[in-house]
């Protein structure tokens, strides 16, 4: 297939699991298993623009959304390389995130390149399974899952999410969306030691935060206890050391005890981590996960913030087959 050049160019990201995103109840597709067996389906809807996300940027060109959760942003001056382009695109990932919606990091080798062709529709040059169903090339067994029983994103759904996850992002300048986005896709996945590097790294970002906007600025008005805690010789002597900021900020009652218990427990396997290789447990990455929310929400003074509708359960792993003779694949071993 020969595509015309198009001067919209523009690098997206397909969100996972595939989606499909409605403008309303009854926007859907309803591809049909008659049409998914004959190949037959109107490919080109999937690349169509129903939906679009605003911007902060100097061109104030918004974000476009495609049926097929495809999220888009133009190839600009704002975005002068691909390396900006991929850190705006998990930006956005990370404030749906935020918002409560499943999203998955976006590694700079995945990017898709593509254009706005026709003035409403999402082309890709780079070959993906999304690309070969819009263009009705997928084998019939790829077919089936996305076209039948995709994930469903309402356009609204995404706004409010969206919305309020750059609300957090941009009230703190030291927050990183790759490191919450890395931890999380990590800890879906049961990759526990780059789930708890890149989750610790969040939550020194959201403590240094918390310290010098609400610690630091109102020591004054915190109870004598405290006051007296912070002038011990052994507290003084820490006072730079992220255990010491835990341990004061709970004291103070910024954050909870469960939380600080949580954090303190992170903390250890951190380091086991760091320093002797020790690779931590599920649950541990779970219970550090369960706190981020408070933390995110007392940095960012937000309530009720989505990332709490989002479980920090992993992906399991596989069942163990009723069959668990290996003699055959022995035996070959063996003959090689």
């Amino acid at each position: 297939m020969r595509l015309q050049r198009v001067q919209k160019p523009g690098a997206f990201h397909h969100l996972r699991p595939y989606s499909a995103v409605h403008r309303n109840a009854s926007s859907g597709l309803n591809v049909t298993l008659n049409q998914i067996n004959a190949n037959s389906y109107d490919g080109s809807k999937l690349a169509e623009v129903v939906a679009q996300l605003p911007l902060r940027d100097s061109s104030g060109i918004p974000v476009l959304v495609s049926y097929d959760g495809g999220i888009a942003i133009p190839q600009c001056d704002d975005f002068p390389s691909r390396v900006h382009g991929v850190r705006k695109l998990n930006e956005i990932l990370c404030s749906l995130l935020l918002g409560g919606i499943h999203v998955e990091v976006l590694r700079s080798e995945e990017l898709v390149i593509g254009a706005l062709h026709d003035k409403a529709n999402l082309v890709a040059y780079t070959p993906s399974l999304h690309a070969n169903l819009r263009l009705n090339w997928a084998a019939p067994t790829d077919r089936m899952g996305p076209l039948i029983h995709p994930r469903v994103l309402m356009v609204d759904e995404m706004h409010k999410a969206f919305h309020q996850g750059q609300q957090v992002i941009q009230s703190m300048l030291s927050f990183s969306s790759l490191f919450l986005l890395s931890g999380y896709t990590a800890m879906m996945y049961r990759n526990n030691s780059d789930a708890l590097n890149n989750l610790w790294i969040t939550v020194e970002q959201l403590t240094e935060h918390i310290w010098r906007e609400q610690y630091l600025k109102n020591r004054s008005s915190f109870p004598v206890y405290v006051a007296k805690a912070h002038s011990k010789p052994r507290i003084k002597k820490r006072l730079g050391s992220i255990s010491t900021k835990h341990k004061l900020l709970c004291l103070s009652n910024i954050f909870s005890k469960d939380c600080y218990r949580v954090l303190n427990r992170a903390r250890r396997k951190r380091n086991h981590l760091a320093h002797s290789g020790v690779v931590p447990e599920s649950n541990l990455i779970e219970q550090l996960w369960s706190v981020l929310p408070e933390l995110i929400e007392v940095a960012s003074d937000t309530k009720h913030l989505g990332l709490r509708r989002l479980s920090g359960g992993a992906m399991e792993n596989w069942d163990i087959p009723a069959r668990t003779d290996f003699e055959e694949w022995v035996n070959l071993a063996k003959a090689l």
